[in-house]
């Protein structure tokens, strides 16, 4: 199973990509990576820094996109990006959603992080999580920033 594509092709949005996994773990996972391949090369990062992650929303999509959110947040304020995900936990219950990230990168360097793509946000426009035969597909659009 592949673990995420580029979809340019989808009209209204900026960027869009499409993730899979079996489970809503490696799902979650892969819609990382893609998140961070959309912003820079992930064979660049160095696994050099480990954070910890706990997110928590009313829903899955939402739970995807609150993480999503904290990646960007994490590049942009702490200038730390990331190239490993691994799901510790993750509960889907009827009163909410909740998954703990381990992460490991390093600080950025744009000498050797060039941005591919600014990513200024998550989209909500062609957005969501699907029940697949092989398990979960994301569909994922992110808005850029001009400069």
């Amino acid at each position: 199973m592949k673990k995420y594509e580029f979809h340019p092709e989808i009209k209204g949005v900026d960027k869009a990509f499409y993730a899979y996994g079996k489970t809503y773990g490696e799902l979650f996972e892969n819609a990382c990576l893609a998140m961070t391949n959309a912003m820079l090369d992930l064979e660049t990062v160095e696994p050099k820094i480990k954070e910890r992650l706990t997110v928590k929303a009313p829903y899955v999509e939402e739970l995807l996109a609150n993480v999503l959110a904290e990646i960007v947040f994490l590049k942009d304020t702490k200038q730390l990006v990331f190239n490993f995900f691994d799901v510790r936990d993750f509960k889907n219950k009827p009163n909410g959603c909740e998954v703990t990230l381990v992460m490991k990168g390093e600080k950025m360097d744009h000498k050797k992080h060039h941005i591919r793509w600014e990513v200024k946000e998550v989209s909500y426009l062609n957005y969501g999580i699907q029940k697949t035969k092989e398990g979960y597909q994301a569909a994922m659009a992110v808005d850029l920033s001009i400069h």
